[in-house]
């Protein structure tokens, strides 16, 4: 009787394996351990770090003439359009990443520690949102250098990277919930290549609709991109723009939705999977 009281007290005084009480701090630790791996492996982040100056100034050397004469002339249309795509395209690794850490077994080791299951997850998705608005501040950054100039100066510079930090957020929940969905980091990438052309291409980021064709400027018109094209667009150049406050609650709204929605599935999914 008395060993059956005390491993029952034993059992009872034993901390959870996987106690949730700990979610914060846990996840601020494998934040730190993601932000210590992009420092030791930088070329890691050369999405980060060079596709936004290349991309800017390739596609204003390479279009700006032809649409609106000059490239000076085309960096209001262009830049806020880069921004998204470049944040996208840095958004989408996230899967891959998270794919590659399931096949790895890396999971396995943390479920062997007494932390949160949800920590290795959600450590890096706040590491993240630094990429992200690195990522749209050097694209913001080049053009400026090339000659933009933002009605809405820094006020309106320093909206843009929240806002696009928080979108680029949002959607990285729809590419990690891919990833549970595939069994390779391969298949995971080509589907998130094939979603991210259309989506960011076949869009008002980099020309305007209206000389598109009738049936592609309505499928750009109404491509959930195009509503955060406009609404930074807004934020940069208020009414000289071609976006509206309307088109920021909209990709404001959209990305609540898209967290709200893809969010859930994800954990279970990644909870199923590394249980």
């Amino acid at each position: 009787m008395t060993t059956a009281s005390t491993s029952g007290n034993a059992s009872a005084s034993a901390p959870r394996r996987f106690s949730e009480s700990r979610l914060l701090p846990d996840t601020a630790a494998m934040a730190w351990r993601s932000a210590l791996t992009m420092l030791r492996n930088p070329t890691e982040s050369f999405d980060v770090l060079i596709q936004p100056i290349l991309f800017t100034v390739m596609f204003g050397q390479l279009l700006g003439g032809a649409i609106s004469g000059d490239v000076r002339s085309y960096l209001p249309i262009l830049v806020p359009g880069l921004v998204v795509v470049n944040v996208l395209s840095t958004a989408q690794s996230v899967g891959v990443d998270l794919r590659e850490d399931m096949t790895k077994g890396v999971f396995d080791r943390f479920r062997a520690l007494p932390m949160s299951r949800l920590a290795p997850l959600l450590g890096p998705m706040a590491t993240d949102l630094l990429r992200y608005a690195v990522c749209a501040a050097l694209t913001l950054a080049t053009g400026v250098a090339l000659g933009y100039r933002p009605d809405n100066g820094w006020i309106g510079a320093i909206g843009v990277v929240l806002s696009a930090a928080a979108c680029g957020w949002a959607i990285s929940w729809v590419f990690l919930m891919v990833s549970t969905l595939f069994n390779s980091a391969q298949a995971v990438t080509s589907f998130n290549i094939i979603v991210l052309f259309p989506l960011c291409y076949l869009s008002n980021a980099l020309v305007p609709t209206a000389t598109l064709p009738h049936w592609l400027r309505v499928f750009a018109e109404h491509n959930p991109v195009s509503y955060v094209v406009s609404g930074l667009r807004y934020l940069l150049d208020g009414a000289a723009g071609t976006g509206t406050a309307a088109d920021v609650g909209r990709a404001l709204l959209g990305s609540l939705i898209i967290v709200a929605v893809a969010a859930p599935i994800t954990v279970k999914r990644y909870q199923r999977s590394t249980s």
